[in-house]
């Protein structure tokens, strides 16, 4: 045998060639499927796994040095590794070989949709089963974040499994982005989207990546599925009226008028399929019969180009493959190939738009009977009739409303905090409960006039200025000034409502005698400036962290979502309780509120929407099942009926201002509080307390 890597490694197989026996890391490869954008397909043997077959997609090797395109192949398999689905082709592994990047999957013998939409439209079974499995695969993804964004037939596998089951597989993540984000260089430029131009969103081309990408193509999808052919401008197609309805608004061109989600998309649809089954049966085929068209046995695609459009994966079992199925094999495909959703084998054997609810009689030559003229009416009028009721119940279920007025739970919240009061700190820390002393000053000057001693020698006698003439000015003027700077202190702490932490200290800072001790004189002015002091914490420090401190353990309690009301939120007066040996004191203040629960709005848009569709009894569960929520303020009420609306949009969810407004009275400072930040016991009847111990220094 030749080395395995050299007919890989330096030159792609060719379409037509057989690579029977090549070995490719853990496969042995048998034949090529396919040659894409980025990779060419192979159906091989895993040797690893008894000899199950696969499909292998591996890097084109005139690819492997190209950057994009490698992180192009790699995002595929990253998202492809992620998703698990009944819908979506699982991937096997991923790695790289010979420097070639590879990934497998199962391999799947069916066609792709477009194959099957060569034959024309589906009957309304078909579409029901293949569509509804396909938007289940799509809300899948979105709710990952991942937008698929190359949506179209060919990316739509029909696994079929014998002559009785067909399976539903979407693949190629190629493309693939995450929700909201654009499309990020370099794989994806500005002005070169990737896609095909008749499935791509109108948004696409300012490389907005978005759920409204896949929900335009999968409208695009359900159009074709209906008439067999692409929307095209110079061709009016008349479609049944409740699919037409689905169709326009999922391909309407500003994305804020389609579907909001793939889920919304899907229900609109079941909706549409629930009217036309009570219509369309009898009256309104939704393919057009062609009496020429010949129905197949079993689906059997026809054959395909080799290029199928970007990058695509198009797995198909062909007559070569006969003596490969007749191999023994330790595993059967059943073992490795998980079934998602199916058809039973009489709508198989349908997949022609003569397909309907009747089956189409054998042509015959015999000439048929006249139909009465009264039997055609009276047909006629019951199908008018019919088709009026259901358009009536639509339109009038689309009429319903439902409001929901709630408003959010409050909670009393009181507490007796203890605060620290430090010399060394110069802001608040909440931390330790802490608060910086503050100093308050005073000065004051005063002068006062006075005789002098008078001094004799023998007989000579003079007057002088003497030390004690000083003193005795000094005392006469200091007791004025001293209580002129009490009130002056006492008048500052009032006004801005602090408290003061000890005792006014008053000191002199200036004696001034004129004339000068020794100097003779009759009479003698003394000036004297003196100083008071006195530590005090200020009014703001302490409501600030009283605050601070209630809103933390509203917090601790009750949780993140609740605020305090701040007109509802009281602080009580501050009181020392000790003061230490180095000044710092202790004080407890009282603090009470009211908390909020604040509803966010992703929390009131998903209430909204789980709402939809249930009884008055179960909507109303779900609310008080909801954290927050004020059960006495819950009301529910339907427009008709005891059934909310099935479109978030005609449901209406009010929150109002809470109105049960609980009192909330101060608890009381007592005398010796529990170490720590709160008191742990609170006392409804308590009262603010009105005054405080200043302790001698």
């Amino acid at each position: 045998m030749r080395e395995q890597n050299d007919p890989i490694n330096k030159q792609p197989v060719r379409a037509d060639e057989h690579t029977s026996h090549l070995h490719f890391g853990n496969y042995e490869l048998v034949r090529r499927i396919d040659v894409g954008g980025m990779g060419e397909v192979y159906l091989a043997r895993q040797r690893t796994a008894f000899g199950r077959l696969v499909a292998i997609k591996i890097m084109r090797p005139d690819l492997v040095n190209d950057m994009v395109a490698r992180q192009r192949f790699l995002r595929e398999a990253e998202v492809s590794a992620h998703l698990k689905h009944e819908h979506i082709l699982t991937l096997i592994e991923f790695d790289e070989e010979q420097g070639r990047l590879f990934l497998v999957t199962p391999y799947v013998e069916g066609g792709t949709l477009a194959q099957r939409l060569q034959r024309g439209a589906l009957s309304l079974t078909e579409i029901q089963q293949l569509f509804s499995a396909l938007v289940r695969a799509i809300a899948y993804i979105h709710k990952r974040g991942v937008i698929h964004r190359d949506l179209k037939p060919s990316n739509i596998l029909l696994d079929q499994e014998g002559e009785e089951q067909v399976y539903v597989r979407l693949i190629d993540f190629g493309i693939a982005t995450i929700q909201g984000e654009y499309a990020s260089p370099p794989l994806t430029a500005a002005g070169h989207e990737m896609g095909t131009l008749a499935y791509l969103a109108p948004e696409r081309l300012s490389g907005i990546a978005a759920p409204s990408n896949d929900i335009f193509s999968l409208g695009v999808i359900l159009y074709q599925m209906i008439t067999g052919h692409l929307p095209e401008a110079r061709k009016n197609t008349t479609l049944p009226m409740p699919l037409e309805e689905v169709v326009r608004r999922a391909t309407q061109p500003d994305p804020r008028e389609r579907y909001a989600s793939a889920d919304e998309l899907l229900k609109g649809f079941e909706y549409a399929c629930h009217i036309l089954s009570t219509t369309s049966r009898l009256h309104m085929p939704l393919a057009p019969e062609e009496d020429d068209m010949p129905t197949p046995r079993r689906l059997s695609p026809p054959p395909t180009p080799a290029h199928v459009g970007q990058d695509s994966v198009i797995l198909r079992h062909s007559e070569s493959d006969v003596a490969l199925a007749n191999a023994p094999k330790a595993f059967r495909r059943e073992d490795y190939s998980t079934p998602t959703s199916f058809l039973d084998a009489a709508q198989l054997s349908r997949f022609s738009p003569s397909s309907a609810a009747i089956a189409t009689p054998p042509p015959s030559h015999k000439k048929k009977p006249k139909r009465s003229l009264i039997g055609f009416i009276s047909l006629a009028i019951l199908a008018i009739l019919i088709a009026m009721s259901a358009l009536a119940f639509y339109v009038f279920e689309n009429t319903i409303t439902a409001r929901v007025t709630l408003s959010p739970q409050v909670h009393a919240l009181s507490a007796v905090f203890i605060l620290h009061a430090q010399r060394d700190l110069t802001t608040i820390n909440l931390a330790s409960a802490s608060l910086p002393i503050g100093v308050l000053t005073s000065n004051r000057q005063g002068t006062q006039q006075g005789t002098t001693s008078q001094s004799c020698i023998l007989f000579f006698c003079s007057s002088r200025v003497a030390p004690s003439d000083v003193t005795n000015l000094e005392d006469q003027i200091r007791p004025g000034l001293q209580s002129q700077i009490t009130q002056d202190i006492q008048q500052q702490l009032q006004a801005k409502q602090d408290t003061i932490i000890g005792t006014i200290q008053f000191g002199d800072t200036n004696v001034t005698p004129n004339p000068q001790v020794g100097t003779q004189s009759n009479t003698v002015s003394v000036t004297l400036a003196e100083q008071g002091a006195v530590e005090y914490i200020q009014s703001n420090d302490t409501q600030t962290l009283a605050k601070m401190l209630l809103q933390q353990k509203m917090q601790q309690e009750l949780g993140t979502h609740y605020i305090l009301l701040s007109q509802f939120t009281q602080i009580g007066q501050a009181g020392i309780k000790a003061v230490d040996a180095n000044g710092n004191a202790t004080i407890a203040i009282a603090a009470g509120g009211v908390a909020e629960y604040q509803l966010p709005t992703d929390e009131i848009a998903v209430i909204q929407n789980h709402l939809k569709g249930l009884k008055l009894a179960n909507a109303r569960a779900y609310v008080l099942a909801q954290p927050g929520i004020d059960p006495s303020t819950l009301h529910i009420e339907v427009s008709y009926g005891d059934t909310l609306p099935t479109t978030s949009k005609q449901i209406i969810v009010h929150p109002t201002n809470p109105t049960n407004i609980p009192n909330v009275p101060l608890q009381q400072i007592g005398s010796t509080p529990t170490p720590g930040n709160a008191q742990p016991t609170p006392t409804p009847s308590a009262t603010p307390s009105e005054g405080q111990s200043q302790p001698n220094q």
